[in-house]
């Protein structure tokens, strides 16, 4: 049964056709702008239910992050803000990026040599009233690079 299934898959592979990743898996760092290797992901929950992961990266000098919709509000077009900052004062100290997105906010880069980071995401419904501030970590920085 394996070697059919993986028969397949390298048939569909070598002939285009996309082979769906399942819903919950990041995107590699460059779908979004990001250079690097994940080293986090952040889920911001609303009434029970994740609404958006922050993805962060690393690349060896900078931190990158995106903040990508989940479930109902993935596809519809609200207001993020996604911050990124260190705590050194090492340039760039933060990034932001605050608009209506339709999937994810970002990216956002800052140094991240010889420092450690902090991310704040807030998203806003469709009638533009905010659901939530999340700051990770809660109180200080984390992921000292």
């Amino acid at each position: 049964m394996l070697t059919r299934v993986l028969t397949s898959l390298a048939a569909a592979l070598s002939l285009g056709i996309a082979v769906p990743a399942t819903a919950d898996a990041a995107a590699p760092a460059g779908a979004y702008g990001c250079d690097g290797t994940l080293i986090d992901a952040i889920d911001h929950p609303y009434d029970g239910t994740v609404v958006a992961t922050t993805y962060l990266y690393w690349d060896g000098t900078y931190n990158c992050a995106v903040a990508v919709k989940k479930g109902s509000y993935e596809g519809v077009r609200t207001r993020m803000d996604l911050l990124l900052f260190n705590n050194t004062g090492a340039q760039p100290r933060s990034d932001e990026d605050d608009g209506r997105y339709l999937y994810y906010a970002g990216p956002v880069k800052v140094y991240g040599r010889n420092a450690c980071i902090a991310t704040e995401l807030t998203m806003w419904n469709t009638s533009n009233y905010d659901i939530f501030l999340h700051r990770s970590p809660y109180d200080g920085y984390f992921h000292c690079g």
